[in-house]
Formats: C-alpha cells, structure tokens, sequence
C-alpha cells in the first residue's frame, strides 16, 4: 500500500492544478443525437469549465456512430446517418474539451420488446439462441437476464473487438469508457453452460458450481479482469496516449474496519458483480478508475466521504476521478460534494479531477433548470482547467506486451487458461506469470524495457518458446504463439490400460498412462478426496474419489451404482484424457487376505463384491455400527480341503469398517485343513486364495 500511496501522492504533486471537469452524457435524454444537441453540449461544456466528455456511444448493444458492427441505436431522436461521435469529437476540440467514448458493455437489451433491427446481436446471441450461439448470463435459479456472459469466450472476445475498433476507427479520440464492465446485481448471475463447462474443466469440478464456492466466484472475476487487460493493452498498441477508463461501483458504505481492503472485497463491487476495480489499479490496466458516488448528501454523506478516501489512497500510480451523483441532489449539496472532491486525505492524497452524472439531470429540485448548475459550476471552478498530464501516458518508463495462443485442431480449451511466462532475456531476474483467458489472450503492463521472451507451459510442462523481441518504453509489443493439437500431447493425460479388464459398483481398481499429475499424492482422511495435485478422475461424469496419484498411476474408487460401462477421464489442470471404458459387471470378486480370529471363524477380506444395502456413501467406508452396510447379492465362501471343496454361507458379507471399497466376509471354520478359499457372489466367483503354499 506504501508504493501505492507514493505513488499517488507524487501524481498529484505534479499535476500542477490541472484536474479533469467532467460529464457523463447519457443517451436516454438529450445531449449529441443531432448537431443542435452537440452544439449546446459544447456551449454549456464552456460554461461550466468542463473539460472533457464521456459521451455514451453505446447503448444497449446499438451505438451512436457510424463505424461500428452494430446496429444504429433504436432512437427515434437520432439519424442513423449522423455521426455523433465524430461530430461530437470534432466541436470539442476545438474548445479544447476530451472526447471520451462510453460503452455499456455488458448489458445488452432492456425494453419489453426485442430490437427492431435484425442485426442486433439480441436476435442472433440472445436468449433465443441456442448451445455455444447463446451469450446471455444466466442466474444461478435458472432465469435469463439481459446481460452478455463474459465468461462465454466469444462473448468476451465480441466486446473487446467492439471497443478496441474505436481506437481504430477514431484515432482523435481522447478515451474509452467502460460501463457495465461486470455482472448484473439483480441476481446471482455468471451461469450460462458454456461459462460453467469452462469452470469445470479448469477447477476439476463436475455438476453446477455452488453457489458459495469461492472458486467459482474468482473464475467470474477473473472473467472481467481478463476483459479489461485485453482492452486496455490493444486499444493502447493503437493509440499509446488514449486513457482508458471505467464507471465502477460504490454502493452502500465504504470500507471500514481494521484491513479497508478485507472490507473492500466483501462489499458489492468485488463479492457481488465480480468487479475488481481496487486490483485493476494495482496491476495497471487501468489509467482512471471512476467511482460513481452516488449519494444523497443530505442522508448518506458518511459513505461519500469514506469512498472518496478508500480510492484517493488507491490508485496505485494510475488515477482516480471522483464521480458525483449531482442528480440525487440540489445544487448546494453537490456543491458541498464537490468541495470535498478536492480535499485531501490523512495520507496527502488527491483525485485528478471530478465527473457528474449526468449532463441531462443536473440538479433534484424541479424549480431549477439545467443553465443554473452550468453557471453554479462554472462560478465554482472560477476559470478553466487544462485536462490533467498522465505521465504514464506522456512521459513513459515501461513497455508492456501481449499475446495469443493459437491452436490449429484440436479442442478449443487448449488454448484456455494455459500458462504464459515472460521472462528477460538478457539475463535479469523480472519474470511474469500470466494465464490465457478463454481464447487464448494473455498479457501484462509495466516492464522495464529490455529483451523478452514468452514459455508456454499446460500442466508443468514447457511447450513452446517465442523467439526474444525488445520491449520499448511506451510501446506494446504483441507475441504470436501458433501451435498444432498435436503440440499439446506430452501435457495431455492419457490413460494407457486399467489394473481389470471389467469393474463393479464399489469396486478399487487402478489406471496407468501418463501425465496424470506432477507429483505423488495420496489421501489423507476418508470420505476420500475427489482431487489431488490439481487433478480428477470422473467415472461416468462424476469425480471419483482417490487413493493416490502419481504421473504415470491413479488408484480409485468406481461408484456404487448399476451401470453397464464405466466411462473413466482424466482431467490435470484444465485438460482432459480421451475416455477410457470398462465394462460394468455385478461383482469382481478379489480375495485380498484371510485372517483367523481364533473363535472359530475366518475374516476374508476383499474387493469387487458389488453394491451393498443400506447404501454408503461413495468414498466412504462402512460406519462401524448398526445397521452395517450388507451385500444385495447373494454370498458364498468355497473352502478346498484335501478331500473336497465346502460350500458354506457366510454369518456377514458386507462392507470391512472404515475402509473406502474393501468388503469383510466372516465364515465359520470346519475342522478341515483348508488349502484354498474363493468367494461366489451372484454368478461371479474369485480366483482361489491359497492358504498351503
């Protein structure tokens, strides 16, 4: 946090006066559907000395400019044929006000009824669709929201080609603004089937994540995080000075307590819509963080205040601008916000500028007209301020670099999630470790210039090398990884040959192939594990659980359940092995040992012997007590003697105590000498177990 603070503080000192003035305009009132609107934007921009613009380009999935995929919004104010944000661009800079482009990336379509325009990504992703063509969220209850799911890959990779066109398409365009840059709020959302199949394939999972796992919330996380690096890193190759920025949320109280950041991440941003905002800083792919506080002042003026200092002392050599809800409140009371905008905090720390929301709702009182807050602002700020100086932007020290796995054949998760690293090649000790998000995207900011080179790794193991290429200050240099399915072989698990040639319910078998894990592991308690060292084995689509795992062996647990084929995959850190089957039968006896007690009776100990009722739980052995778990199938011992072979019903068949899959027969002892013993379950009958060698 000490860097942090520095950092900030030595920002703000070299700002020189300069601060952001600014306003969001939305597109739901008027203010840039036509040139009149754009010119009195512009006038009344000058009024209030508000130095740049955060014009909402689009909207819901339909946009205010011309060069865009998408549809021309549905607004009966607004020619398809007009500009308005080139016009806008073109009218702000010539009173030297930023243009900032604002997009609502995740929300897709609110109104009753769908789009008009057939184009509208609604009618081709949207709920209608169907499989891998729907890219709509989902809420854990099932119910369809209007948002796109970023953890859908093509989704993801939709709205980064979006937003980074602009950069393209404009190139006098002083930012992009992101909005909506997380999941909805109105319910638990992130569940669309493509998102959870990733989650996993990567998080040895099976079946709908819980809700609760903490692991499905960071992948959801990850899921934005990963989003806007990507922005941030190709709109930053087009453009090395655009500022890329985000409307990020502050609902209810700020942090409090001892640790503000423990707070921080239990509150609604981090914990709720999976919005990292405090980390986006910290990692810097993000250049201004735009808190919307908006707050009553009259009611909640102790969460304003405790917001404003959580991010003035967190902005991590990036920037923070304080946005201000001026539309919950009268023109006094934002007035007294904006004064406390500017103060600092205990640490020293300062904002580069202030934003209101909204242009269009300037004040609460319906007495007032919008010219008043224009001139209320412009009184206050007294003379113009010149857009603050970036130095990150302006004067940069670090180079930053990115990059794609692309994988010709094969199945598309080989590309996700794998490991790159970036590491110096003239001998320094900076190294990265970066992971690809579902197409295979990876990057990272802030390098010292020098000579990098990128390791691909899947499961431990290297896979690719890129050749070494210089990274400049100021410059993102991208690194192309192309590989073939077949490059992925010595990291994909296969399994070779099982220790049977079939299984039954219960039954303890073991597999062997390779690259089944790094290193050995083995449970330590029962119920058995149903992952070790990043692995699993699913026996028709469910985990097992395990005894112990090694690269090249794995010793389970098939399920105790009637099934006609055991179906067996391996999965290590985000791969999967081709399906293995077996076929299913009954029982498999397997004598293990034979133990006498010494009352009279034998303890045979075994595998294989098939369901038992009551039921147990898989991975669980018998509990020990009454009623014990006994077989549904009939049981038989066979005793040879020198003489003939016994055939004697055992007083307990069922499952040995404690033991995950070892069954415990007790059969009283003849006065015979027995040389051999086998089990008869149902029709399937053990190999002998000699007693006289």
């Amino acid at each position: 946090m000490l860097l942090g603070v520095v950092l900030a503080a030595s920002l703000t000192a070299n700002l020189f006066g300069q601060q952001y003035h600014a306003f969001w305009v939305d597109a739901f009132n008027p203010g840039f559907k036509n040139p009149a609107e754009i010119e009195a934007l512009v006038e009344n921009a000058v009024t209030a000395r508000v130095n740049a613009i955060f014009m909402q380009a689009r909207r819901r999935g339909d946009v205010y400019y011309v060069k865009s995929v998408e549809p021309p919004a549905q607004d009966p104010n607004y020619n398809p044929n007009f500009d308005a944000l080139d016009y806008l661009i073109q009218r702000a800079h010539a009173h030297g006000i930023e243009v900032h482009a604002w997009f609502v990336i995740t929300r897709l379509w609110t109104a009753p009824a769908p789009p008009v325009n057939p184009r509208h990504l609604w009618h081709r992703h949207g709920p209608g669709a169907q499989g891998d063509d729907n890219w709509m969220s989902i809420s854990s209850a099932g119910q369809v929201g209007n948002s796109l799911d970023v953890g859908h890959p093509a989704a993801a990779q939709y709205l980064a080609d979006l937003v980074v066109n602009v950069a393209r398409d404009y190139p006098e365009i002083d930012g992009l603004h992101l909005d909506y840059i997380r999941y909805p709020e109105d319910a638990d959302y992130g569940w669309n089937p493509k998102a959870i199949e990733r989650f996993q394939r990567l998080e040895n999972r099976t079946g709908q994540p819980a809700r609760n796992d903490p692991r499905w919330s960071d992948f959801r996380r990850r899921q934005v995080t990963q989003l806007v690096r990507q922005i941030y890193l190709r709109a930053t190759e087009i453009q090395p000075r655009i500022k890329i920025s985000a409307a990020v949320i502050t609902w209810g109280n700020g942090p409090t307590g001892a640790d503000l950041d423990a707070s921080y991440r239990s509150l609604d941003a981090y914990a709720r819509v999976f919005q990292d905002w405090r980390g986006w800083l910290e990692e810097g792919i993000l250049d201004i963080a735009m808190p919307m506080n908006y707050f009553a002042e009259a009611r909640n003026a102790a969460f304003l205040d405790r917001w404003m200092t959580y991010a003035k002392d967190r902005q991590y050599g990036r920037a923070v601008m304080i946005g201000l809800g001026n539309y919950l409140n009268p023109i006094p009371d934002t007035l007294a916000q904006l004064q406390r905008v500017f103060l600092p905090t205990p640490l020293g720390n300062l904002p580069i500028g202030v934003s209101f929301y909204s242009y269009a709702t300037t004040n609460s009182e319906s007495t007032l007209r919008n010219p008043d807050f224009y001139r209320a602002l412009g009184a206050y700020f007294a003379s113009a301020a010149q857009p603050p100086e970036l130095p990150w932007k302006s004067r940069p020290t670090k180079g930053h670099l990115y990059g794609w796995l692309r994988v010709e054949g094969g199945p598309e998760w080989l590309k996700d999630e794998a490991t790159a690293i970036v590491e110096s090649d003239t001998g320094t000790d900076v190294i990265r470790r970066l992971t690809t998000d579902g197409n295979g995207f990876f990057g990272t900011v802030d390098l010292p210039p020098d000579r990098y080179r990128v390791r691909l790794e899947r499961a431990g193991l290297e896979l690719f090398r890129t050749a070494p290429k210089e990274v400049p200050a100021g410059r993102v240099v991208p690194f192309e990884i192309f590989m073939r399915a077949e490059d992925f072989e010595q990291a994909m698990p296969v399994v070779e040959r099982a220790s049977a040639s079939v299984a039954a319910p219960g039954d303890v078998l073991a597999i062997e192939g390779r690259a089944f894990s790094t290193a050995y592991g083995a449970a330590m308690q029962v119920p058995l594990p149903v992952e070790l060292h990043h692995m699993q084995l699913t026996v028709n689509g469910e985990p097992a659980p395990l005894f112990e795992v090694r690269p090249d062996r794995i010793q389970f647990q098939i399920p105790y359940r009637e099934a006609s084929q055991w179906r067996l995959v391996v999965k290590h850190q985000g791969l999967e092995s081709k399906p293995f089957e077996l076929p299913a039968v009954a029982a498999r006896p397997v004598i293990l040992g034979v133990q006498n007690n010494l009352r009279g009776f034998l303890e045979i100990y075994a595998t294989g012997l098939g369901l038992v009722d009551p039921p147990v739980v898989w991975g669980g052995g018998s509990p020990g007590f009454e009623p014990l778990p006994r077989l549904t199938l009939p049981c038989r011992v066979l005793l040879r003697t020198d003489q003939q072979t016994l055939e004697i019903e055992p007083s307990f068949a069922g499952l040995a105590p404690h033991y995950p899959g070892y069954y415990q027969v007790n059969t009283p002892v003849p006065e015979v000498r027995i040389l051999g013993i086998r089990l008869r379950v149902g029709v399937f009958e053990s190999a002998e177990y000699r007693l006289d060698p």
